[in-house]
């Protein structure tokens, strides 16, 4: 069976909607094993069996030209941009050097197909490459710094987002705007919306050439802008300050360090994309245990043989929790990298993803050690009190440790079930007005959460059962609906309260007569017995699995 995927495969896939054979061999035999990021510019070796996505390739001779050059580093396949001009040369090359060609339709992002073509080896290990990717962020840095050079002016490369992606060494020239964007790594809010209310962005990104800017806010200085593009998929900008539009020279300059910065810049997104793809299909195969957990924990790099390890559950607390969105899911995604990066400083080879609304990490551990949990309560404790104001709110369950991979689906049960204590409303808080006040629990074990978690289990079982009766608590229910009473409400906290008349009546702000005029008559209605223990306990426990 061959490695990789094959050409025509690719093109069941996508021929109808992104890809086009124009030349070369498309059969099922005929199948690669990287994708690869190339520009004409690009002196970067070239993995043998690679399909090289050719950004920027235009004409029959360019085309030829990167023919000629794949071939030799022995490429299996080659993608230009719709409309691709084949020649009868293009036609023999392709032949010749058993390169297929494909052009990708207009407006498709290169980004995009990178995603789709993920080809992968006979053992479903993901074999997704792009040439240069390690470097992708040095390099960016090296065209800030050479741009800097050229004009004499401090250079900035931006994403779409208005995130700082690399800067030269001479901010000290810059205004007070620059100086925060780069020490923040991204744009102040203020100055996005100035250039955003201004047109300004709108400008910059149309505008073939770069783009001179006056001074947008007080004490700001001038701007020279240019979009940074892979044909027509626009990945960000560069900016320079500069007091003056530039030179035609320095047009030119900035304009082919864009074309040399949106390279670098794809390569660095198609590197994350992959890299992230291949960490939450190893943080599921983890917490799927058996087997493919311990598959998974081959690919943790860890120095010493992985024995076991326990499962963290992370999430924001169910009431009021907003209903999935792009921005909300970026942001726990987020979370889920700083937690990781934090974990890992004490906690080497632990990984985090997120996985539908919940945050998963794993944390592994070994046979030659004592798994002690005291350190992962202290991270957690204080990640969880540093989170900004959006993920304040965010709660951890952590799983019971075990001694084999293949059992770490049970810490994930165990994960699981404390996180769904610490979202619920019981599980944070018994709620104002009803009870003592329980302080609010933002990381926990199973320990921390036991009777809770019995109660949350008892209340899963219970769930489908509808009795053909009334209970008590029902009972009391109709009685307020239909008094406009608040009978219920007093029951609860006067059992909250283990029965003290006076403690129960100020947190109500009633006579402590009213309150025994009220269970007086609660008695009445659910016709149970208030001065019985074993009545009263029950009473308690309906409450628990109800609320």
């Amino acid at each position: 069976m061959p490695k990789g995927d094959s050409i025509s495969a690719v093109l069941e896939r996508l021929g109808n909607s992104l890809l086009t054979h124009e030349a070369g061999p498309a059969g099922e035999t005929h199948v690669f094993e990287h994708v690869t990021v190339l520009s004409p510019i690009d002196d970067v070796p070239i993995p043998t069996g690679a399909l090289v996505l050719g950004v920027g390739v235009q004409g029959a001779h360019g085309i030829a030209e990167l023919l000629g050059r794949i071939g030799a580093a022995g490429a299996s396949a080659l993608v230009v941009r719709a409309p691709a001009e084949i020649d009868s040369d293009v036609h023999a090359l392709a032949t010749k050097e058993s390169i297929s060609v494909l052009s990708l339709v207009g407006g498709a992002s290169w980004l995009h197909l990178a995603t789709l073509l993920r080809p992968q080896s006979a053992d479903g290990e993901d074999r997704w490459t792009a040439v240069g990717t390690a470097d992708a962020e040095l390099d960016l840095f090296k065209i800030a710094n050479s741009l800097s050079g050229l004009l004499d002016a401090p250079v900035t490369i931006e994403d779409r987002g208005s995130r700082i992606l690399a800067f030269s060494a001479d901010q000290a020239r810059a205004d007070e705007a620059r100086k925060a964007s780069v020490l923040g790594q991204q744009v102040p809010n203020v100055y996005q919306t100035s250039l955003t209310s201004l047109g300004i962005f709108r400008k910059v990104y149309t505008s073939a050439r770069p783009l001179f800017i006056e001074p947008f806010v007080p004490g700001a200085q001038p701007r020279v802008a240019c979009r940074v593009a892979a044909g027509d998929e626009l990945l960000g900008s560069i900016w320079a300050v500069a007091e003056e539009p530039l030179s035609a020279v320095h047009e030119e300059a900035m304009m082919a360090a864009a074309n040399v910065a949106a390279i670098a810049m794809l390569r660095s997104r198609i590197a994350a994309d992959a890299a992230h793809r291949i960490r939450l299909a190893t943080v599921a195969a983890l917490l799927e245990g058996g087997h493919p957990a311990w598959q998974a924990a081959q690919k943790l790099c860890s120095p010493r043989a992985v024995a076991g390890g326990y499962v963290l559950a992370a999430g924001l607390p169910s009431e009021g929790r907003a209903p999935s969105s792009p921005t909300a899911t970026a942001g726990l995604d987020h979370v889920a990298n700083s937690l990781m990066m934090l974990l890992r400083g004490e906690l080497p080879s632990t990984i985090c993803a997120l996985l539908g609304e919940t945050i998963y990490g794993v944390v592994p551990t070994y046979a030659d050690e004592t798994v002690d949990l005291s350190a992962i309560r202290r991270l957690t404790s204080g990640f969880v009190q540093r989170l900004g104001r959006d993920w304040r709110r965010l709660v951890i369950g952590i799983g019971a440790p075990v001694d084999r991979l293949a059992d770490l689906n049970r810490s994930r049960d165990d994960a699981d079930l404390v996180l769904r204590v610490l979202r619920s409303s019981a599980g944070t808080s018994t709620g104002a007005g009803t009870g003592t006040g329980t302080p609010q629990l933002r990381v926990a074990t199973r320990e921390d959460v036991y009777a809770r978690s019995l109660l949350l289990r008892l209340s899963d079982l219970l769930a489908g059962d509808v009795p053909g009766y009334a209970g008590p608590l029902d009972r009391l229910r109709d009685y307020d609906q239909t008094h406009d009473s608040a009978l219920l409400q007093t029951l609860r906290c006067w059992l909250d309260n283990f029965g003290d008349i006076s403690a129960a009546s100020e947190r109500l702000h009633i006579h402590k007569n009213t309150l025994r005029y009220r269970l007086k008559r609660i008695a009445e209605v659910t016709r149970a017995d208030l001065n019985d223990a074993e009545t009263r306990f029950e009473l308690m426990l309906q409450f628990r699995l109800e609320y």
